[in-house]
């Protein structure tokens, strides 16, 4: 045993260095190793730093959010409101135009009375008439349901037979209808024409309602119907 001591000598120092070896790798692999978590942490307090300025921006943006819904509220109360002052701007405007409205009928119902009242005195004569048919031989055209084609040339008829001064009480009555039917023609539409129109005819309706009377042909009674 004594002889084979050198041996198993050589052998423990073979295996030591083989282990050093080893262990030197492992040592160098271990450094490697906590280098790269080194730079790991590093990179993670890089990204927790970025993380942080993005919770920040976040922060800001929200309180920017905030900062707009507030103004978005204070906006939508001032729409109410305004849209409460035009409501009752509408509703004051209503009230005016149904005033119009009334004061024009009284105009027009006055009108109307004074013309029968002076050409039932024979201040106005058919002489004012047949001017005035005249004057409306320009008859609107027609368009809708009230004031049709077949209406429009009945009118052209009916004046021509006043400014020709051969008209009776029951063409005088025609000409009150289509006078109505052009109001309701107008109040649906809106045209301008037939109002300025309607208003004339009105007048001459008016007048021959007088000149009738005065001939005995045209009941007193329905003077101020």
């Amino acid at each position: 045993m004594l002889g084979q001591a050198p041996l198993v000598a050589a052998a423990v120092a073979a295996l030591y260095v083989l282990f050093s070896r080893e262990i030197g790798r492992v040592e160098m692999r271990i450094g490697r190793l906590e280098g790269q978590i080194g730079e790991l942490g590093g990179r993670l307090d890089r990204l927790e730093e970025r993380v942080g300025r993005l919770e920040d921006r976040v922060g800001n943006l929200e309180n920017r959010v905030g900062n707009l819904e507030d103004r978005m509220g204070r906006l939508e109360d001032r729409v109410g409101k305004l849209e409460g002052q035009i409501g009752d701007l509408g509703g004051r405007m209503d009230k005016i135009e149904e005033q119009l409205a009334s004061l024009g009928r009284s105009f027009q119902i006055y009108n109307s009375t004074l013309l029968k009242v002076l050409s039932t005195k024979g201040v106005l004569t058919g002489v004012e008439a047949e001017a005035l048919a005249g004057y409306l031989s320009l008859v609107p055209p027609a368009r809708s349901k009230y004031y049709t084609e077949e209406v429009r040339q009945r009118l052209i008829e009916l004046i021509k037979a006043v400014r020709e001064g051969r008209y009776t009480a029951a063409d005088v009555r025609e000409l009150g209808r289509i006078a109505e039917l052009m109001e309701k023609e107008w109040e649906e539409t809106g045209r301008r024409d037939l109002l300025d129109y309607y208003l004339k005819l009105q007048m001459l309706v008016a007048i021959l309602e007088g000149i009738l009377v005065s001939r005995g042909e045209w009941p007193r009674e329905e003077l101020w119907a």
